[in-house]
């Protein structure tokens, strides 16, 4: 039995309650830009809201280029969330580091 594919929305979580929302509509408003209208699943919160999807850059360029886009080319791996944190990111405090040191008189018990 083979299952029909249906084209897949872009996901997005209400940003009230967090539930899953859906796509109800959407309009192309520039030649890389769309709005999706949402609606949240959960019937308690009823979040309804627009959101924007846009192209931002190319990764492999059109065979058949339109003169109306100029989408900058980029590499997939510089998004927001794919960027490598730095080496030196760690703000916790090293466990042999307490605090200042503090000169100590001996201990006249140790020879």
């Amino acid at each position: 039995m083979s299952r029909i594919a249906r084209p897949r929305q872009p996901t997005f979580d209400c940003p009230h309650c967090r539930s899953r929302a859906i796509v109800r509509s959407s309009a192309q408003i520039a030649p890389l830009v769309r709005e999706l209208d949402y609606v949240c699943t959960n019937h308690h919160c009823g979040h309804t809201f627009v959101a924007q999807l846009e192209a931002v850059r190319t990764i492999v360029p059109s065979a058949m280029p339109s003169p109306l886009v100029h989408l900058p080319f980029g590499n997939r791996n510089l998004g927001p969330k794919r960027l490598p944190l730095p080496a030196n990111d760690d703000t916790r405090v090293p466990a042999n580091e307490d605090g200042p040191s503090v000169a100590r008189a001996p201990d006249p018990m140790s020879g």
